[in-house]
């Protein structure tokens, strides 16, 4: 594998780079190590994301990228003649190179469509003819943290990595929303609060029943005196509801549904505990340094486990059938069936006792001086 050369001749660290981004909220939290190395590495390029609707929130704040280039699946650039529209939108950006962490056909297709002289990506999905740097994608490669994978792949054209921590942080404004949000709920500076995030967008084999979440609700809050917020999205309204309704005794509050991710965003950082399946609000908890336990049953933790010190993982071992990464489950969901109520408080009791349990107040001051700045978004083509 060539590593690149100066970017581009005779201007090193300038130039206009296009970073091609992951479909799925976690991944793109799991990426940004990887924006931070690139920055690094070309501290004077101009970094452009390209992304779709649902994923931008987490890129809102970056401070190693530059521009979020919308990539309208639902509208401009739905479908393939769509596609073909979207890469003359973005030939008209003249980009110097492009480093493709989504490893799909499509994203390769686009960035050569875009005519991009350095297309940097990984040889999956048949696309390696596309790309001027093919990453070869080894099972052995496939089969580590997503950080480390994607790292791996600027390693391998001579990008070192700066470091390795995720890269997240609440606007002020949306933490100001945040704050308005808790009063007008009755959640004071001083209270503990839990967040629980029941959902998995990918698929219902991921999820811990709901009532076993309602029982570790009731538990944190009759016993440590806690609050707590359902985080999840409109889809996951239903499940937060049932959670709320089956922990008849806990302070519990459903928000799925009736925030933006923005939002979301800054009241998971204000959570002094997080209790979550394999999502993507997982890796946002983790990004914000939120103590958590994560559920995890056909999910693989090698490659997707949280991305922090503060965690526990919830999973039990020896299930014959796990990992399957299947979105739904054809059996007896035993994976998931078997961890029990005790598991997961055993696992919430590790973590306050590791690294306690702060109130509002202090989650609140750890995240002043977050992001007061906000990264462009661009409509193409318009």
């Amino acid at each position: 594998m060539k590593a690149l050369g100066p970017f581009p001749a005779g201007a090193a660290g300038a130039g206009r780079i296009l970073v091609r981004g992951n479909n799925w909220i976690g991944d793109v939290v799991l990426s940004t190590p990887a924006f931070r190395a690139l920055r690094t590495r070309f501290p004077r390029a101009e970094i452009s994301v390209l992304a779709k609707p649902w994923v931008i929130p987490i890129l809102r704040h970056n401070p190693d990228i530059d521009r979020i280039l919308l990539y309208d699946a639902g509208g401009r650039h739905r479908g393939i003649l769509g596609v073909h529209r979207l890469g003359r939108d973005l030939r008209r950006e003249r980009f110097d190179a492009a480093f493709l962490f989504q490893r799909a056909f499509e994203a390769a297709w686009i960035a050569r469509l875009s005519r991009i002289p350095v297309r940097v990506g990984y040889a999956t999905d048949g696309r390696g003819w596309l790309l001027t740097h093919a990453v070869p994608a080894t099972p052995e490669s496939l089969l580590v943290p997503r950080v480390e994978h994607n790292l791996a792949l600027l390693q391998a054209v001579g990008i070192a990595p700066a470091d390795r921590g995720l890269v997240l942080a609440p606007g002020t404004e949306d933490l100001n929303r945040a704050r308005v949000r808790l009063e007008a709920l009755g959640i004071a500076m001083d209270d503990r609060l839990f967040g629980l995030s029941p959902g998995a967008t990918f698929g219902s084999a991921k999820r811990w029943s709901a009532e076993r979440f309602a029982c570790v609700a009731e538990g944190l809050s009759e016993q440590e005196g806690a609050k707590g917020l359902v985080f999840g999205g409109p889809a996951e309204r239903d499940i937060g509801d049932q959670v709320v309704r089956r922990a008849s005794k806990a302070n519990l509050v459903n928000l799925a549904g009736l925030t933006d991710l923005e939002e979301a965003v800054a009241l998971i950082g204000l959570c002094g505990l997080f209790l979550t399946n394999d999502s993507g609000l997982m890796h946002v908890a983790a990004a914000l340094d939120v103590p958590l336990a994560a559920i995890f049953g056909p999910t693989d933790p090698r490659t997707t486990a949280p991305w922090c010190r503060r965690h526990v993982l919830v999973r039990k071992e020896g299930v014959c059938c796990s990992p399957c990464l299947k979105r739904d489950c054809d059996r007896d969901h035993r994976c998931m069936s078997l961890i029990t109520v005790e598991d997961v408080r055993s696992a919430l009791l590790d973590l306050r006792q590791r690294y306690g349990w702060d109130p509002v107040s202090v989650r609140w001051e750890r995240l002043q001086g977050g992001s007061g700045r906000t990264v462009p978004l661009v409509s193409l083509g318009r």
